[in-house]
């Protein structure tokens, strides 16, 4: 079998075949050629039959190519060759022996909707008041993944709930086995219930599977270790691929200790290193060395290569979001006119809430972009409801904003109600709003139900008179309840919602800053031309996505915007302890580029509707020396170009603090300890202010200080702050 096409390592790879191997590769060192070609080697060189190899990996997508890789190296059947996902292959497996766990054969598979759905059914009990359907089964999933124990899961809950929560957990569990039905989870721990009390299947399987192979080990949950360990005990061909560095996945369950403690687990391993590097220039691996060298528990590993000619990394310092994403937006155009094409680019971000300025700043430059792995913010659901409500207010002619909120949240006005008014205004040829305020002559149950919803529409464009379209998404909220439509999803999708709403005031903002009188319609006009996609070649665009997503993908050129404390790392990674898992993430983050890569942040950021703070650089920025990195800020500074808000003009609202221009990136200042609750300080832009509450240590301390006209958190270690005389 012809192997030259691999490196030195590679090939060691492919022919260490017998015992335990922990195959270290690096980002972008070829692991999925070392994999199949493996899978080849054993069959083609070793005689191994197909029928006794078993190849693990996490998606369906990655196991096709896992697949077709391999029948492109070997002339043989495989047919009866397990490469799979965990999940399919135990499904496959319980088919056989379901009979033994209390099933039948035929038994359905329930996704996380199925899921939700018995667990909203079984919740319609007075006994089970209180409990949140999505929260609860996204706390018995982490209980079947042995995240926790039953009782660690629910200690937190107050005692009358935690006894509904077990109860719960156990109803949910048996009408399951009465359904005949097992769910995700089930798949993996009910084949491992398999294996550990039934020795004969046990043997069956252990026989069976002479060479099991497990891609992107680094992602094994606690369940998925076992099932390997159990299958591998007898013949010890245990063949793991992974990259500690790039274990991004713990919030959901991935337990990084697996491929950490491998060689404990399976004395004798041999550990190959796979650390050349075909994706990115060596540049740019200096800078994902430098941040992930900081993390004490790793496999030691430097990751090289042999294109050792490249741009250096360039940073940016924006004066705010908005100069952020001009300055990415105005980099893909010149990135763009030297030929690179726009699917090439990406621009990775921590949350998906940052999408929505970078969104504005490419429709506004016309440059095409899609969404990996969400949704555009202007097409998000609660976005577009509170939009419609705005329009409603501001046009009570638009039929289209009238249609998608009467009933939302619901209000007991269906379809057959709609079709009513509908037919009745196009009749009387009026309006929808028209039709409602006439509703009598409409009739039906639910009259009373249109009456009170024109009330709530009147009162709200009342009240639009009097409040600028921030505040009146707020009102929105608190009139409608609107919140109730997703309180029953789980805690990660709520705090998203929440958070998309409060974006959508920060952008409200900005039109109160311009002109109070004529705020809403701006606003609404504004977003009209943003949401106009008609030109947009969705299969030609800058790729948008977190970093989460961009996990073993590759781009010629990658922006990373955000890098703030707070904002990356995240403020909830930071107070969890589960800051090397961030520092894992923008390594990942910086391995996607091939030839170009930009760091940007925010001297100053308006997130959540909060108004604009001051941000402190993310550590990671700090973790990559000087001499790696090209500082575009000097340049832009020397261009003088005015990279706020363009085409925009900018006006300042009273209690807001616009930079034009990053003047200078800002040092820590030598006496941050000085400062104590109490005192009298100057800002500025701020003015004259008091401390009233100081958090944090060092460098991250931070100070709660009340100005004339608002209250504003600052790093006491970078803002322009002194003490005054009262």
């Amino acid at each position: 079998m012809d192997l030259s096409k691999l490196n030195e390592m590679q090939q060691k790879a492919v022919r260490t075949v017998d015992g335990p191997v922990l195959i270290l590769a690096g980002a972008g060192s070829g692991k999925t050629s070392v994999l199949t070609n493996r899978i080849a080697y054993l069959i083609e060189e070793c005689g191994v039959d197909p029928y006794n190899i078993l190849a693990l990996t996490f998606t369906n997508k990655a196991a096709q190519e896992m697949k077709e890789r391999v029948e492109r190296l070997v002339d043989a059947d495989l047919r009866f060759m397990a490469i799979s996902t965990f999940h399919s292959v135990c499904a496959k497996f319980l088919r056989y022996d379901a009979e033994l766990l209390g099933y039948t054969n035929s038994f359905t598979i329930y996704d996380s909707d199925d899921s939700l759905s018995l667990i909203k059914r079984l919740c319609k009990d007075d006994y089970y008041y209180g409990i949140k359907p999505a929260a609860a089964r996204h706390l018995i999933s982490r209980i079947k993944n042995g995240l926790s124990s039953e009782n660690e899961a629910v200690e937190g809950l107050p005692e009358e709930l935690n006894r509904r929560m077990k109860r719960l957990f156990e109803a949910y569990n048996e009408e399951l086995i009465k359904e005949n039905a097992m769910d995700f989870d089930d798949l993996l721990l009910n084949m491992l219930r398999l294996l550990k009390e039934n020795e004969g299947l046990r043997e069956h399987y252990q026989e069976r599977f002479r060479y099991v192979l497990v891609d992107e080990y680094q992602d094994t949950n606690r369940i998925q270790y076992e099932l390997i360990r159990i299958i591998s005990e007898k013949h010890r061909n245990i063949f793991v691929v992974g990259d500690d560095d790039q274990s991004i996945y713990g919030w959901r369950g991935a337990n990084i200790e697996n491929i950490l403690n491998f060689e404990k687990d399976f004395p004798g391993a041999a550990v190959i290193k796979l650390e050349q590097n075909y994706r990115s220039h060596q540049k740019i691996l200096d800078c994902a060395n430098a941040v992930i060298s900081r993390i004490e528990n790793r496999k030691d590993k430097i990751p090289w290569s042999a294109r050792t000619e490249g741009e250096k990394v360039k940073l940016y310092y924006a004066p705010n979001e908005y100069s952020e994403g001009e300055f990415i937006a105005r980099k893909i155009k010149e990135i763009r006119e030297k030929g690179i094409q726009y699917r090439n680019i990406a621009v990775l971000y921590r949350t998906h809430t940052q999408s929505r300025v970078i969104e504005e700043k490419l429709r506004m430059y016309g440059i095409p972009y899609r969404i990996y792995g969400g949704t555009s913010f202007f097409e998000r659901k609660e976005v577009k409801d509170i939009i419609a409500y705005l329009t409603l207010i501001n046009n009570q002619n638009s039929d289209m904003a009238l249609l998608r909120i009467i009933n939302v949240p619901r209000r007991g006005i269906g379809q057959t109600t709609i079709t009513r008014l509908t037919e009745y205004a196009a009749d009387a040829d009026m309006s929808l709003f028209e039709a409602c305020l006439n509703c009598d002559t409409v009739g039906g149950a639910a009259m009373s139900k249109i009456i009170a919803f024109m009330e709530l529409m009147n009162d709200l464009m009342e009240r639009s008179h009097e409040m600028g379209p921030s505040e009146l998404i707020d009102e929105i909220i608190e009139r409608t309840d609107y919140r109730s439509t997703y309180e029953d999803e789980e805690r990660d999708v709520r705090d998203a919602r929440d958070a998309n709403i409060e974006e959508l005031k920060t952008a409200a903002m900005r039109f109160e800053a311009e002109d109070e009188d004529n705020a809403l319609t701006e606003f609404l006009s504004s977003l009209s031309l943003i949401t106009d996609t008609d030109t947009m070649d969705e299969n030609e665009g800058v790729t948008l996505m977190t970093l989460h997503s961009s996990k073993g993908l590759e781009f010629d050129t990658v922006f990373i915007s955000g890098l703030e404390e707070g904002l990356f790392p995240s403020s909830r990674s930071v107070d969890e302890g589960r800051i090397d898992e961030e520092r894992r993430l923008c390594y990942v983050g910086i391995t996607r580029a091939k030839d170009r890569l930009f760091l940007s942040r925010s001297l100053s950021r308006n997130m959540y509707g909060s108004g604009p703070s001051d941000t402190m650089p993310s550590r990671f920025i700090k973790d990559i020396p000087a001499r790696y990195l090209e500082d575009l800020s000097t340049v832009m500074r020397r261009e003088k170009t005015d990279l706020f808000d363009s085409p925009r003009k900018e006006t300042v609202r009273p209690g807001f603090s616009f930079r034009k221009k990053a003047e200078f990136v800002p040092k820590a200042t030598e006496n941050a300890m000085d400062f104590k609750i109490g005192d009298t300080v100057e800002h500025n832009a701020f003015g004259r202010g008091k401390i009233i509450s100081i958090s944090g240590t060092g460098d991250q301390r931070i100070a709660t200080v009340q100005f004339m006209n608002q209250q504003r958190k600052l790093f006491l270690a970078f803002a322009p702050l002194k003490i005054v005389e009262d």
